[in-house]
């Protein structure tokens, strides 16, 4: 018995560990993106969704790949459908909440509307599907190849390019293989990172019986979730309040198109069989808070009540999904 508790305190450790690498390491890395970005090129509405959606999106990758791997894929969908209604319900309710007190909530992202709204859909047409797992996620991502072309296919007005400065006061202009460098340092650590959390969350399950899912969309989802959060609040700090709400909106279509889409295609190398119907509580929530950010976006409506709305609804999806 002590063996097994003790077993199971270094699985807590090491899962909290992990997520709290995976939040810092995250952050590191969004903040090479946005010295990117701005010597790129592009608008806050474009590289909020396109860039820096699947930079935050990475450690949902990589806790997909490793969960599938170690046939837990259940775990990932879990946390890919939790870290939706996670996104929409705080990260954006947030946003909303402080812009609202601000009286800056942003506008003119109503070209994104319709991609929220086929996010929403996207799990509910895939609990209805009986084609081949592989099929479906060809399918998914197609949806997300398109739905970037068509965000960035025209190039949209250029990011004016910040500087840092050296200890002397000088500014030192952003290098951009010295950036790469750093996203690509920084995406190797989630990676390992992740891989930790995927082998804890999976062991805390077994300990107490609890099923992938509970894991995936309550917990795991969270620690996910952390670098949009962190991005939408320094985002906000800042006043870009076009890419925050980009990137969170983003995120869940590359959560459930690229990353989905990717776990349903190594059924392929390594076969699996998911009943997506025993998520259907979590996709009803993906759905709400969907539909409530669409209806404020196409409205225009108050933006500190949608906030507040929204993570009413996330605290109403902890406190009744039960598994």
């Amino acid at each position: 018995m002590l063996s097994g508790i003790s077993g199971l305190l270094v699985s807590l450790v090491t899962l909290v560990t992990s997520m709290a690498v995976l939040s810092y390491v995250s952050q590191y890395v969004i903040r090479s993106v946005e010295d990117f970005m701005e010597l790129t090129g592009f608008s806050e509405t474009s590289v909020g969704f396109a860039l820096l959606s699947v930079i935050t999106s990475t450690p949902e990758l990589m806790v997909a790949i490793f969960a599938v791997s170690g046939g837990a894929a259940e775990l990932s969908i879990g946390d890919l459908l939790g870290s939706n209604v996670f996104n929409l319900g705080i990260v954006v309710g947030v946003l909303m909440v402080t812009a609202g007190f601000l009286r800056e909530c942003p506008e003119g992202l109503i070209e994104i509307a319709d991609i929220l709204l086929l996010s929403s859909i996207i799990p509910l047409v895939l609990v209805v599907l009986t084609v081949d797992t592989y099929l479906i996620g060809i399918g998914l991502l197609g949806i997300f190849a398109l739905s970037i072309y068509r965000e960035t296919r025209n190039k949209k007005p250029k990011l004016k390019p910040t500087s840092m400065k050296s200890n002397k006061g000088e500014e030192k202009p952003l290098n951009k293989p010295i950036t790469a460098l750093k996203i690509l340092f920084g995406t190797i650590i989630i990676i390992i990172s992740a891989r930790f959390a995927v082998s804890s969350a999976i062991d805390i399950a077994g300990a107490f019986g609890l099923p992938q899912i509970f894991i995936g969309a309550k917990l795991l989802a969270i620690g996910t979730s952390l670098p949009e959060l962190s991005l939408s609040l320094s985002a906000a700090k800042r006043g870009r309040f076009h890419l925050a709400t980009a990137n969170a909106i983003g995120s869940n279509l590359s959560n459930l198109t690229l990353i989905l889409g990717v776990v349903f295609l190594s059924s392929l190398f390594s076969p699996f069989s998911i009943n997506i119907s025993s998520f259907i509580e979590i996709i009803t929530f993906v759905l709400i808070t969907s539909l409530v950010m669409w209806y404020h976006l196409t409205k225009r409506t108050n933006c500190r009540s949608i906030g507040i709305i929204l993570i009413l609804t996330y605290i109403a999806f902890q406190a009744i999904v039960i598994y």
